[in-house]
């Protein structure tokens, strides 16, 4: 099981999330980091989990559909290691710009089914306690069949209801149906890890790796 460090960015700065509120995101404050500044707390992440790689959303251009700035570039650039990056993607276009180690994720919150012509490494199944957040209507395993119908790879399932709650995985279900049917595909999970317990529950459904924000800030993961 693979722990994968996840960086939330808005203002420029790292942001804690909680549950999916983003518009009570805070500045991260927590006793692994001197400062929110995305540099400090990727280099003290890395340090942490021993992980090579990360996850960041860019939060600005996720909720305010505005192009990812030449800072963010500059940060995901320098950073050295894999990084996974939702950059609110609403085009090809905008995916294609990034090259790796960056590599784009095309979330079913921003443009619902995925179609071929993107241009990103996987495909983000977005949730709310359990339920789809897309544009269509479609239900969290029509939507994996159609990223893997296109060509994907690598499905992220993400509960944005349990991120920074505490509350353990609840994309458990989710995870061992999509590992029965595909069990080639490479899957990583998020929201609500809490402690090493839940890394065995994911790693029993089927997962390849989590994404972990709040345990490695807290110190119950290292």
């Amino acid at each position: 099981m693979r722990i994968i460090p996840v960086l939330d960015l808005m203002g420029g700065v790292v942001v804690r999330a909680v549950a999916g509120r983003r518009s009570e995101y805070r500045p991260i404050h927590s006793p692994l980091v001197d400062s929110p500044d995305p540099s400090h707390v990727a280099q003290r992440l890395l340090e942490a989990s021993g992980a090579t790689e990360l996850y960041v959303a860019d939060l600005d251009a996720i909720t305010r559909g505005e192009s990812v700035t030449d800072a963010v570039r500059e940060f995901l650039n320098a950073v050295g290691v894999r990084v996974w990056f939702d950059g609110g993607f609403r085009t090809a276009e905008a995916a294609s710009t990034f090259a790796p180690p960056i590599r784009p994720v095309l979330a079913s919150e921003m443009v619902g089914v995925p179609v071929r012509d993107y241009n990103c490494s996987a495909y983000s199944i977005d949730l709310r306690n359990g339920a789809a957040v897309s544009a269509t209507n479609a239900t969290p395993l029509e939507l994996a069949a159609s990223a893997v119908a296109v060509g994907f790879e690598t499905l992220i399932v993400l509960d944005l209801a349990n991120v920074g709650t505490d509350t353990g995985p609840g994309t458990l279900p989710l995870v061992r149906e999509l590992r029965t049917r595909y069990p080639r595909l490479e899957l990583i999970s998020g929201g609500g890890v809490r402690d090493h317990d839940d890394l065995a529950r994911l790693a029993d459904a089927g997962a390849d790796a989590a994404l972990v924000a709040s345990a490695l800030h807290a110190g119950r993961l290292t």
